[in-house]
C-alpha cells in the first residue's frame, strides 16, 4: 500500500481531476476497501457496488478531505463502511437469516458443539422462535460484523436496548439447542 503521504498527493491531485492518480489511489486501496465492505455486507456484489459507489464520492469530493479529518486510509475506510452500511439499509433487510446459517461462525464458536448438519437444523428452528427484533440483531451482529454501536446505529435503538436484546437472544439459542 501507498504512504500516507503519497495517499494524500494523490488525493489532492484527484481534486484537481488528475484521472491518473485516481487510478493509482484506486489501485493502492480497493482491494482494502472491498475487504471492509465484505465484511459488513457479506455479499460479493453489495461489496463491489459499494466500494465503486465509495470511488464516485471519491472522485467528486476529494476536494472536501481535510487532515483533521484523520488519516487519508481512515477517510476513505469510513466511507465505504457508511456506504455498506447504507446499502444494507437500502436493501431493507433481504439477507434471509435462514439461508446464512452455516455463517454463523460467533455463534459457532460460542456453542462448539455444533454438529454441522443435525446442529444447523435445529439452529434454524430456534432462530425462528425468537422475537423478530432479536434475530435480527444476531443478523446485523453475528452475520454482517456489525459492532452492538453499529446495530444500536443502524436500528436507531438505543445501544444498551440492542445489547440486552443480543444477550437474551444468545441465551434462547443457547437454551434451545440442549433441548
Amino acid at each position: 500500500m501507498s504512504s500516507p503521504l503519497s495517499l494524500d498527493r494523490e488525493l489532492q491531485q484527484i481534486a484537481l481531476g488528475d484521472r491518473a492518480a485516481f487510478r493509482r489511489l484506486y489501485e493502492a486501496t480497493s482491494a482494502k476497501l472491498y475487504s471492509v465492505s465484505y465484511a459488513i455486507v457479506r455479499r460479493e456484489a453489495w461489496a463491489e457496488d459499494a466500494v465503486q459507489d465509495t470511488f464516485i464520492k471519491i472522485w467528486h469530493r476529494a476536494g472536501d478531505y481535510s487532515i483533521a479529518k484523520g488519516s487519508v486510509m481512515s477517510w476513505l475506510i469510513s466511507m465505504v463502511r457508511y456506504r455498506s452500511i447504507d446499502l444494507l439499509r437500502s436493501k431493507d433487510n433481504s439477507i434471509n437469516f435462514n439461508d446464512n446459517v452455516d455463517e454463523l461462525p460467533a455463534i459457532d464458536t460460542l456453542e462448539q458443539s455444533l454438529d454441522q448438519l443435525n446442529q444447523n437444523q435445529q439452529l434454524k428452528l430456534c432462530l425462528q422462535e425468537l422475537q423478530p427484533q432479536t434475530r435480527q440483531c444476531l443478523q446485523l451482529a453475528y452475520i454482517s460484523g456489525l459492532s452492538h454501536q453499529e446495530v444500536s446505529d443502524y436500528l436507531s435503538e438505543a445501544l444498551g436496548s440492542v445489547k440486552s436484546w443480543i444477550r437474551r437472544g444468545l441465551e434462547s439459542l443457547k437454551r434451545c439447542l440442549k433441548r
